[in-house]
């Protein structure tokens, strides 16, 4: 679901067999061409399997985005949107274009307005190649009572970013809470923006709450950077081999603040 605003909810579904992730929720970055006028931008779709489709209308609100930090370096509202191919549109805006964006070294424009709050409830993932959710909006995001069956890759994948696939955005309010992840890949939660410059949080507010991981040896259950607000506690983590560990261990964060990391578990499964 790309470029989608409203409300999406998932429920009571079985997703078994596909080829590639089953529930891919986000935006696109198109990337700025040119400056055409202090109010004009002509800006372009940059990933050959996401272009042609209309990504802004009169009176959308965007966000100018470094493509390295991933911050926003200033809003905007559309004025008029002119259609030059496929691949490239020009843009009018309600005020000029501000110097530090014109000089960044690599500049995309995320829509704002048509990002949608999500609910993925009671859903059963299974026989998966890649992951079993991604989800990249700014809205309220509640991922709740699902069962993840050996997911190779990580069962939830919170990226953003701006140089690769161009699916965007920043997360600001994420509860994933009480799912049964099953021997999943490793981070089986992964909130992970693709910045390579970090001057401040990507994703913000995200709450791990209440799951139980079953840990291939050697997998982590959570890993997350440039995160702030950042919580993961009463999480119960089973885990193969003999010798206590700390659920602790199953952690890691990067360039994150505000964390709170309490009231997990660990055991031992049978396998």
């Amino acid at each position: 679901m790309s470029g989608c605003k409203g409300k999406i909810r998932i429920l009571d579904s079985y997703f078994e067999g596909a080829h590639d992730d089953p529930i891919n929720i986000h935006g696109t970055h198109l990337k700025v061409m040119e400056y055409v006028s202090e109010k004009q931008v002509k800006v372009r779709f940059m990933h050959g399997q996401s272009y042609g489709f209309e990504a802004f209308y009169k009176g959308d609100e965007v966000e100018f985005v470094d493509a390295h930090s991933l911050r926003c370096l200033q809003p905007a509202r559309v004025k008029a949107v002119e259609r030059i191919d496929d691949y490239e549109i020009l843009l009018t805006l309600d005020r000029a274009v501000n110097d530090n964006v014109k000089t960044g070294e690599n500049v995309s424009v995320e829509n704002v307005t048509w990002t949608p709050e999500v609910e993925i409830r009671n859903n059963y993932f299974s026989r998966i190649p890649t992951r079993g959710i991604l989800v990249t909006t700014r809205r309220k995001v509640v991922i709740e009572d699902n069962v993840f069956y050996r997911i190779p890759m990580s069962g939830v994948l919170v990226s953003d970013d701006a140089r690769g696939w161009y699916e965007s955005g920043p997360v600001r309010d994420v509860t994933i809470r009480r799912n049964l992840f099953m021997e999943c890949g490793s981070p089986v939660i992964a909130v992970m923006p693709e910045n390579d410059r970090y001057e401040g949080a990507v994703h913000r507010n995200v709450r791990i709450e209440a799951n139980r991981f079953v840990i291939r040896q050697g997998g982590e259950a959570v890993s997350a950077r440039a995160t702030d607000g950042l919580i993961i506690r009463d999480n119960y983590i089973s885990v193969a081999g003999d010798g206590s560990v700390s659920p602790d261990a199953f952690f890691r964060t990067e360039d994150c603040k505000d964390v709170t990391i309490s009231g997990n578990r660990c055991g031992r499964s049978l396998r």
